[in-house]
């Protein structure tokens, strides 16, 4: 055995832990192909959900090769380090958390990857291949003053960090952490591994100078593994012996967190890299596309044993089950999420559904591991307080804008709710709902022909309103403009407007149906299919060349969703009023005179954070003459929902109607005196509360806006 190079410098206790070693970043590696297997358990691109892992492995390696091989390489990369590894959308909210999680995060992966470098070149590359590159020797000489100052240094940034995360999360037990006992085993295992680190570099030295008889000058350089070794040199114990123990239980704790990483809170430390760039890369290319991420599941019908639920992963794409294991639990969503700060129940909050969702599908399929890690089959609580916190979500996206990882939330949570139904675990409120528009194809359960009941109060219904063909834009009015008196205006100033413009319009009438949208964030997307083909050919018979929708709900779906569903283009540009508004003014057929109050502006969550138009509604507000405008405190991307979203009015009232009051305490705080918006649900439920709380503020359309500057 002494004449092989492995073992020429090691007795038989250090060639021991090295197979130990090995042996477990075998286990390692079955632990990831296990992972493996269960992300494949969702759907992949282009294929059926029942189809092979092996097929869909290879679809996500094409689908990788093709981002290697494409233009999106240098902004996956970018990605990979901004957002990755550097964290800056942290250091733009909170520059010492930035700071404390940079510290602990980069020193410890630093570490980690000069550590695996140094094994190699002090294992394999010195004494098996004879490599005597200076960088190689230098990595094999510990007492290098470089790498002994790097070493010490990082250890200590490390230390640093680790003391603030821990005072943040268990001292002062900040708000918007939630700890669990995992969470605490991670950081056992992390101050074990830094603090085992400086004893183990003290005892290097001093089984160095026993073994050589005196230390290189260099030694100094390790400034507190060298002073610790002087202090505790006079106590002449055996420092080899102990090097050697101390060295096998560092790196044994090193060994037992790789083991424990696949199945706790610390496997984001490898995956939240991967979904920031995974995120940023599908993001350009729905951009590209015109198409947004799938949100709705594929048309199977599945039938479940409610005795027993089971959570299906082929519910979820292998990119949310990826996302899953992404989450940082850093809490951020919980500060922004509407309905939590109303409700205050932790199921609400996105992170809470995240772990829960993790934790099913792991307890589901990982096996005697995931046991051995706490993870546990669904039960029949558990499923219900999953679908309350799931259905008390308005939809609104915010959690995205301000998740660190970018985690694609909102197509995450409708998946979500599309298996809670499979379950038959949602509110049933929404068996109503969906009765209702399957029935009548309008959510109010009136008769679909009266779409145009609100033109009888016109004093001048614009010719060929009513399915004309030939038209070039056709107006999609949506069930609450058509169906609810408190909105009519919406419709009545739109038309009218259009007229005035010349603007070659006609509408579907009662061939109009609900564009699906209600059905499909209650997690009924299949059943909106029909809907979803009618419209689309009602529209297409008509020959227009343009679809304008008011109600930004139904301007996301029909962009968005309705080309994926078909699966091919819709054969017509889809727009939203604001953006026909904003271009009719800029070409000049329409003269604004003025308005005379101070405005604000509510972004409506499916025009702006879901469809990115932020612009289109502003640059309506600033071309009139003279106009007062203040921005909310919370604007754009980072806009309050208003409480009507999500089907959240059908769930619970009450905790619509809470969100939409502090929506009406920012727009206060402006001194505007009206609420402009661009969506008609955002109007009602504004109104709606403004009234019940008896504050003096109104709230108008965007369109209803122009009508009055026109007329002024």
């Amino acid at each position: 055995m002494d004449k092989l190079p492995f073992f020429s410098s090691h007795d038989f206790r250090l060639t021991l832990f090295w197979i130990i070693h090995f042996t477990a970043l075998g286990l390692f590696g079955l632990e990831m192909l296990y992972v493996l297997s269960i992300w494949l358990r969702g759907r992949a691109p282009g294929l059926a959900p029942d189809a092979s892992r092996l097929r869909k492995l290879g679809a996500v390696i094409r689908i990788v090769l093709g981002v290697v091989f494409s233009r999106y390489l240098f902004t996956a990369l970018k990605a990979l380090i901004r957002d990755g590894l550097l964290h800056l959308p942290l250091f733009e909210r909170s520059k010492s958390r930035w700071l404390a999680h940079i510290a602990a995060f980069a020193s410890f992966f630093l570490l980690g990857v000069i550590s695996t470098i140094t094994g190699l070149a002090v294992e394999f590359l010195y004494p098996i291949f004879h490599i005597e590159h200076p960088i190689v020797l230098m990595l094999i000489n510990f007492d290098h003053p470089l790498m002994a100052f790097i070493n010490e240094f990082l250890n200590l940034v490390f230390l640093a960090g680790l003391i603030f995360i821990v005072y943040r999360r268990f001292v002062l037990k900040d708000a918007q952490l939630r700890t669990i006992a995992a969470d605490k085993v991670v950081v056992g295992f992390l101050f074990a591994i830094v603090l085992t680190g400086y004893p183990l570099e003290a005892l290097r030295l001093l089984a160095d100078e026993v073994t050589k008889g005196s230390l290189q000058a260099t030694a100094v350089f390790g400034f507190i593994g060298y002073p610790l070794s002087r202090l505790i040199k006079p106590l002449n114990w055996p420092w080899e012996a102990l090097h050697f123990w101390t060295f096998f239980l560092h790196f044994g704790i090193v060994t037992l967190l790789m083991f424990y990483m696949p199945f706790s809170k610390f496997f984001h430390a490898l995956m939240s890299p991967l979904v920031v760039v995974m995120n940023q890369v599908s993001g350009l290319k729905s951009q590209a596309s015109g198409l947004k991420s799938p949100v709705a599941c594929d048309l199977r019908h599945v039938t479940y044993d409610l005795e027993m639920p089971r959570v299906d992963p082929s519910y979820f794409s292998i990119k949310q089950l990826l996302e899953l294991e992404g989450c940082t639990r850093c809490g951020e969503c919980i500060t922004w999420c509407p309905t939590f700060t109303e409700k205050e129940l932790d199921e609400i909050t996105p992170l809470d559904k995240i772990h829960t969702l993790k934790g099913f599908v792991k307890g589901e399929y990982g096996g005697l591991l995931a046991r051995l890690f706490g993870y546990r089959p669904p039960t029949e609580q558990g499923i219900a307080r999953w679908s309350r916190g799931t259905y008390d979500c308005t939809l609104c996206g915010r959690c995205r804008v301000v998740c660190p990882v970018h985690i694609d939330t909102r197509p995450l949570w409708i998946a979500m709710r599309e298996q809670l139904v499979e379950l038959g675990e949602y509110p049933q409120l929404m068996d109503t709902l969906r009765d209702t528009v399957t029935a009548n194809y309008n959510i109010s359960g009136d008769p679909n022909q009266n779409r145009l009941g609100w033109s009888a109060n016109l004093e001048h219904v614009p010719e060929g309103m009513d399915h004309r063909a030939g038209a070039e834009v056709v107006y999609f009015m949506g069930c609450v403009a058509a169906f609810y008196p408190m909105v009519y205006s919406v419709p009545q100033t739109m038309v009218q407007i259009m007229e005035k413009a010349a603007v070659d319009f006609t509408t579907l009438a009662g061939e109009e149906w609900c564009c699906g949208f209600p059905l499909i964030i209650a997690g009924m997307g299949k059943r909106a299919t029909e809907l979803i083909r009618h419209n689309v050919e009602a529209v297409r018979a008509l020959g227009a060349k343009k679809l304008m929708a008011a109600c930004p709900s139904c301007f996301h779906t029909w962009k968005h969703d309705y080309p994926r569903i078909i699966g091919e283009p819709l054969g017509f540009e889809v727009v939203h009023a604001t953006e026909l508004l904003a271009d009719l003014i800029e070409a000049g057929r329409i003269e604004l005179k003025g308005f005379p109050d101070p405005v604000t502006y509510h972004d409506p969550c499916d025009l702006g954070r879901t469809s990115g138009v932020y612009d289109a509604p502003r640059r309506i507000i600033n071309s009139v003459p003279g106009i007062s405008f203040t921005e909310m405190e919370d604007h754009r991307e980072h806009s309050l929902c208003c409480g009507g979203g999500g089907d959240v009015e059908m769930a619970d009232r009450d905790l619509s109607a809470a969100v939409a009051r502090r929506r009406l305490e920012q727009a206060q705080a402006t001194g505007a005196q009206w609420i402009v918006t661009a969506c008609q649900q955002c109007k009602r439920t504004l109104l709606t509360a403004a009234r019940q709380e008896k504050i003096r503020l109104r709230t108008i359309d965007a369109s209803e806006l122009v009508w009055q500057a026109m007329e002024s």
